[in-house]
């Protein structure tokens, strides 16, 4: 049987599925110790309630969107149980009463529904027992991410909807493949998979048909989830498999002459080894928030220097590009201390949080700084917002490394431009900097008002906009002037169209995902940037999305 879904990140891959079950999640919870006082346990039961509650309007909004109004109906009835006032204040009573943990009490409570549901003479509340089960899992997955004792190790992990440290986690856990029925195509568990090119199929709601161990075939080219795979099936797809890795991609350099510099994206330590083995130029964006993820506790300094430096290692001596921990929206790890903002994505997250929190700041940053002493390496500030901020963080950096001057820190300065106002401030951001990357994926999010995790909005969330295709070229224009290196970064700079027009723009460096390296080198390798440098120019007269693309289209059609 096969069922045809949404590509998230190319590749294939076979193996049992491994379905997360809630049930195996409450059971585990029972166990689970408070770790703070009876109050702090229903503040977080209330943040975990407010994450929950924004997840399934989330999905009621995608499954609309998609014209799919009974899914959508499922996930508002969860959401009205979920708010139930009687259902917070069970809880509450237990973890209060009993001085249960919040995952405890909320099992408990799960539990205890559960067997009054089914004791009740009325079917209703027969067929209502899997959704409070849901709601149950999903509060103590909010709290403290997936948690099965299960390995993956091989197999295709099915879900409703991963976060990236769902994602994370599974993956140190052996996962080769995911399936699920929503994911946005920009948003980060999207851009996870494709670093670790791991196929990732979304857009498939047949989990009644999929139990755990039933054999999968996932397709991330074709979109398909193939339940038992003939042999046939198997066959055509592996001598597919065996065409592309006969055929090397070669050296970035385009048709012209120029040399282009393309680094890796990467989240995970496993992705550097990756880089030479590929021959990227080495890693241009080093997503260091990811490295807490998959872990119970805030890494130490030296836990942090250990895994920088076999990162180090394996990229020999080829460019390495870190950035700091970039904190907020739904890149949190399930232990954080981290408050929940009303809207997480303009709250405190980026530059923002590391200010607030030496703690955590500090640390990392004196481990960059050990590493810096043995290798060059540049460490990237996220989400720069105002030189205000940057000012700032520098003088933080300047005290974590024990420094008199800026000048005295071991390592090279960069910043993310991400924020709007960071790109229209940019001659004077650049006086502080060694180095400019730009994070198009959320540059494109904040100048359109588009949610990069947001389905129904996926459209709107477009960087071939003439007003973002601007002030990009404004940035490496500024860069240029002050002899500053700029790396495109993100999901975005692996675009078709996008990787054409910005060398036509002034982009000489970009950093992308694995999974688009060998399309992205084989298009710059294309390219003449006297031609592209003349569509570029068209380009930004356009007045319309639609102006650009046809624009672009046409160009590519003459190539």
């Amino acid at each position: 049987m096969i069922h045809q879904g949404r590509p998230i990140s190319p590749g294939a891959a076979r193996g049992p599925a491994f379905v997360i079950n809630g049930r195996l999640l409450l059971d585990a919870a029972i166990k689970w110790s408070p770790v703070g006082t009876p109050q702090q346990e229903t503040e977080r039961l209330h943040s975990a309630r407010i994450q929950a509650d924004a997840q399934l309007r989330s999905v009621e909004r995608q499954f609309v969107a998609q014209g799919n109004s009974d899914d959508a109906g499922i996930f508002a009835a969860h959401a009205l149980l979920l708010n139930d006032p009687g259902l917070a204040e069970r809880i509450t009573a237990a973890i209060k009463e009993q001085t249960l943990s919040a995952e405890a009490a909320i099992a408990q409570v799960t539990f205890e529904i559960e067997r009054q549901f089914l004791e009740s003479n009325s079917s209703m509340l027969h067929d209502k027992v899997t959704d409070i089960l849901d709601i149950g899992q999903r509060l103590i997955r909010c709290l403290r991410g997936m948690s099965t004792a299960a390995a993956i190790d091989g197999g295709v992990i099915v879900s409703e909807s991963l976060t990236p440290s769902d994602f994370v986690r599974a993956v140190h856990q052996g996962a080769i493949a995911a399936v699920t029925a929503t994911c946005g195509q920009k948003s980060h568990t999207a851009i996870l998979a494709r670093g670790f090119a791991l196929p990732f199929i979304t857009g498939v709601a047949a989990f009644d048909q999929i139990t755990s161990g039933t054999d999968l075939f996932v397709d991330g080219d074709t979109a398909r989830v193939v339940i038992d795979p003939t042999p046939e099936v198997m066959s055509l797809a592996d001598s597919d498999r065996e065409h592309d890795a006969k055929h090397s991609v070669g050296v970035p350099i385009t048709a012209d002459g120029t040399r282009m510099t393309v680094l890796l994206n990467i989240s995970d330590p496993s992705e550097a080894e990756v880089v030479a083995e590929i021959g990227a130029d080495g890693v241009g964006l080093y997503r260091t928030e990811f490295l807490y993820m998959d872990r119970t506790t805030w890494p130490s300094e030296d836990e942090s220097f250990e895994v920088y430096a076999a990162v180090a290692k394996a990229v020999g001596d080829r460019e390495l590009n870190f950035r700091l921990a970039d904190f907020g929206a739904e890149k949190c790890p399930p232990y954080a201390d981290i408050p929940l903002s009303r809207n997480p994505a303009l709250g405190i997250r980026g530059i923002r949080f590391l200010l607030a929190r030496a703690d955590i700041r500090t640390p990392q940053v004196r481990a960059l700084a050990r590493l810096a002493r043995q290798r060059p390496l540049t460490v990237l500030l996220p989400m720069v917002d105002t030189v205000d901020n940057l000012q700032a963080a520098i003088e933080c950096l300047r005290r974590d490394c024990k420094c008199r001057r800026e000048e005295d820190l071991p390592f090279r300065l960069g910043t993310m431009i991400e924020v709007p106002s960071a790109a229209l401030q940019i001659e004077e951001i650049i006086e502080y900097v060694d180095s400019i990357a730009i994070g198009l994926n959320d540059l494109t999010q904040y100048l359109l008002a588009a949610d990069r995790d947001d389905e129904m909005v996926e459209s709107h969330h477009d960087a071939l906009q003439p007003a973002v295709l601007r002030l990009v070229r404004r940035v490496i224009e500024v860069a240029d002037q002050h002899d500053r290196p700029v790396t495109m970064c993100g999901e975005l700079a692996g675009d078709p169209l996008l990787s054409r027009v910005l060398p036509g723009l002034g982009a000489r460096r970009f950093s992308i995902s694995q999974s688009h390296y060998r399309a992205t080198v084989t298009r710059l390798q294309s390219i003449h940037l006297d031609q592209q440098k003349n569509v570029a120019e068209q380009v930004l007269l356009s007045v319309s999305g639609a102006a650009v693309r046809s624009r672009l289209s046409s160009n590519t059609d003459r190539a």
